[in-house]
């Protein structure tokens, strides 16, 4: 599903309260700061994007589908309400089997599966 609609849908989740959710982007948070793939540095500034990031790996977790990336100029997904950021963090998290992607590519490109070790932490 498009990495947009998820964050979407779990913004709005967040927005409603959902304790159990939260509660999963919260481990998801954590394992994503402990691997490297969000940084710790600045993360008063940028912590909401963080969670926004966390969140939408969850709802794909959930709704047990793929994070497709439509494209990865940043202009395109900024237009679309995402950071620049981004496309550093889904290539970030493919180099640390967080996602792994469908083409065999080494970067974040097409659509990604979820790795092992994040559905284990998630179960």
């Amino acid at each position: 599903m498009d990495c947009i609609k998820l964050m979407t849908t779990a913004a709005a989740k967040i927005q409603a309260n959902d304790l159990p959710f939260i509660e999963k982007t919260r481990i998801a948070l954590s394992f994503l700061r402990s691997k490297g793939v969000l940084p710790i540095r600045r993360a008063s500034i940028n912590g909401d994007l963080h969670i926004k990031y966390s969140a939408m790996l969850v709802e794909a977790f959930e709704q047990g589908t793929t994070v497709d990336i439509p494209t990865r100029r940043q202009a395109d997904l900024y237009q679309r309400g995402l950071t620049t950021k981004i496309i550093h963090w889904f290539d970030s998290s493919v180099e640390h089997d967080v996602l792994v992607p469908m083409n065999g590519a080494s970067y974040a490109k097409g659509s990604l599966h979820l790795g092992s070790l994040f559905k284990k932490l998630m179960n």
